[in-house]
C-alpha cells in the first residue's frame, strides 16, 4: 500500500511525539531529527515544518526510508496504531539484522 497523503504539521507531530528525537536547528529551515538507540545514532530524519500544506507519497517516502520504515508502518505511525515504544522495537530488529 503507498503512503497515504498528510498534512506537514501532522507528521511532524506524530514523530515529535511518539518517537522523540532529537531534534537539532542547523542552517536549514528543517530540523533535523537523531533517532538513537543504546547510545548510538540509528536514524536521521528532517523534520516536516508546522504548516498545514499536504506532503504527497513522494516526498513522505523520503522520511520513511530515513525512519527505517516500510509504507505500511510509516502509515501506522501516523494514523496511531504504532505507538513509540514499538518503533524503537522495530529500529531495533533492523539494527540487528544489518550487523
Amino acid at each position: 500500500m503507498p503512503i497515504k497523503d498528510y498534512p506537514e504539521k501532522i507528521i511532524r507531530q506524530q514523530i515529535i511525539k511518539k518517537i522523540k528525537p532529537k531534534i537539532k536547528k542547523g542552517r536549514s529551515p528543517h530540523s533535523k531529527g537523531y533517532v538513537s538507540i543504546d547510545g548510538k545514532i540509528e536514524a536521521k530524519v528532517k523534520i516536516p515544518n508546522d504548516h498545514s500544506r499536504l506532503m504527497r507519497n513522494s516526498k513522505s517516502q523520503y522520511i520513511a526510508s530515513a525512519l527505517k520504515l516500510n509504507n505500511d508502518e510509516f502509515n501506522d505511525l501516523i494514523d496511531c496504531p504504532l505507538k513509540g515504544p514499538k518503533y524503537f522495537e522495530l529500529l531495533r530488529d533492523r539494527v540487528q539484522h544489518r550487523q
